[in-house]
């Protein structure tokens, strides 16, 4: 009868912690985090680009090298998704509604908006970019040794000054 005790007070004690106010902000944070660098990879056809991440087949050939970036950042922040900050998760939001909005104007035809379009996701890339990628480069300083995975993803990050 005593392990029926102890067992209902690890329960009640798994409850309290799992129920506990700051404990439901951090499964919600990892739960955002996860399924925003998670789902691209797991649904292709979801996916903003054909590789999951930032659009890299654009007209442009700006918005693709920095599609190629912002793919390198993220795949350092796939191994670990705890990693990324809400700052990250937000500017993600952003590129992914603005290369939504870039895909909307370049269906049109003759449509001069595309431009701003254009513009306005080249600058949340940017943004990804810099905000990400400072999150990628604190998880690459604190534990790419330890997984070689992460090391290879560590090494093709782009440098902060490009």
């Amino acid at each position: 009868m005593r392990s029926a005790t102890v067992c209902d007070y690890h329960a009640m004690r798994l409850v309290r912690r799992l129920f506990s106010p700051n404990h439901a902000v951090m499964i919600k944070r990892r739960f955002v985090a996860s399924l925003i660098l998670a789902v691209p990879l797991a649904f292709p056809a979801l996916a903003h680009a054909e590789d999951g991440g930032a659009k890299t087949n654009d007209d442009d050939p700006s918005i693709n090298a920095l599609g190629i970036g912002v793919n390198q950042v993220l795949k350092v922040l796939q191994t670990h998704p705890d990693s990324a900050t809400d700052a990250c998760i937000n500017a993600l939001k952003e590129m992914h509604a603005a290369q939504d909005q870039l895909s909307k104007e370049e269906g049109h035809e003759n449509n001069q908006d595309v431009e701003v379009a254009r513009d306005v996701t080249s600058s949340t890339m940017e943004d990804v970019t810099t905000i990400c990628g400072a999150d990628a480069r604190t998880l690459c300083r604190e534990s790419a040794e330890s997984n070689p995975k992460l090391d290879a993803a560590c090494h093709a990050l782009p440098h902060e000054d490009d």
